[in-house]
């Protein structure tokens, strides 16, 4: 990988955290402007945030561990991903779908990324494929676009991909069979 790849796969990953603190402190705002106001949006902000705060390696570098170096990167990776979904899932376990689309796309998501991330670390830990192939071009753009359909949810709490709708699809279908 040409150091230019190297240093934008780095800053884009700070990127995307800065953008989850940005919705973080939309929603701690959005939330101050209605006191009485469902704080679900705003809990999911912060954990997001935190999770990837705490994954993100320039600042897992910057204390002395070089992550994108290390064969379990992608395990570390799958497993806070894990743990950021069930305390989500912990946190908003009463709320509606209906009142909270940004859930569905979090889960969504989230759930997307970690399988992704289980993929990358068989694929070069036990499979040992170590040449560029389509998966890592599948898995990187992906991720990405997981991480950007995160952020559209959680600063405008809609179904804009019909997500929802799909969802109460599959579950009144199953519910009738």
């Amino acid at each position: 990988m040409s150091s230019i790849g190297y240093y934008f796969e780095l800053y884009l990953a700070s990127f995307i955290m800065w953008s989850f603190l940005m919705v973080f402190l939309f929603n701690l705002v959005r939330k101050s402007a209605l006191p009485k106001g469902d704080t679900a949006l705003m809990a999911i902000s912060l954990t997001i945030f935190l999770f990837y705060l705490f994954s993100d390696p320039l600042i897992i570098t910057a204390i002395g561990f070089d992550i994108l170096h290390s064969s379990g990167t992608y395990l570390f990776w799958f497993t806070f991903n894990l743990a950021c979904l069930l305390i989500i899932l912990r946190l908003t376990s009463g709320a509606n779908l209906g009142k909270l689309p940004a859930k569905l796309y979090v889960i969504i998501g989230l759930t997307v990324n970690m399988l992704l991330f289980l993929a990358m670390h068989i694929d070069i830990n036990v499979l040992m494929h170590y040449e560029h192939w389509w998966f890592w071009t599948f898995y990187s753009i992906t991720v990405n676009v997981m991480d950007v359909m995160m952020i559209i949810a959680l600063l405008t709490n809609k179904d804009f991909l019909g997500l929802l709708g799909c969802y109460r699809w599959g579950v009144e279908t199953k519910q009738s069979a």
